[in-house]
């Protein structure tokens, strides 16, 4: 795996470019409101739900389950001093699905968690990762 990052300037905004083309834009500008990008810590947290959802989604459709949706809400702490480490991470999983049993998004959770997903793996030794989930029949 490879990556590449341009600066952009004049201020705090890169490119990100992977060994296959795609492209993300990262901002640490002061004023939010004109951020072309995410921060790269943003893009951390965007990363692990990103990872985990995926998982999620993978092993509910392999136990041939419905989704009509999925939303994953992510709520972060970080330590005051530097650098400003994840202290607490909280994940809400928000399924929306007519045939999934609370055990059974339970149970993909928990794989993502403890087996599959790579990003929760590198930030779990020192970040407390915490999750619940809300599943909505229709």
């Amino acid at each position: 795996m490879k990556a590449q990052l341009r600066w952009l300037g004049p201020d705090m905004q890169l490119e990100g470019r992977t060994e296959f083309g795609q492209t993300i834009k990262l901002d640490s500008t002061k004023d939010k409101t004109a951020a072309i990008g995410l921060s790269p810590v943003e893009l951390v947290l965007q990363a692990l739900g990103g990872c985990t959802a995926m998982d999620v989604v993978s092993i509910l459709q392999k136990m041939r389950r419905t989704i009509k949706s999925l939303t994953l809400e992510i709520d972060a702490e970080r330590r005051e001093e530097y650098p400003r480490i994840f202290m607490h991470i909280h994940i809400l999983y928000k399924l929306a699905s007519p045939d999934v049993a609370e055990h059974e998004l339970e149970r993909a959770i928990k794989l993502s968690e403890e087996k599959y997903c790579s990003v929760s793996g590198m930030l779990r030794p020192t970040v407390k990762i915490t999750t619940s989930y809300e599943l909505q029949r229709d």
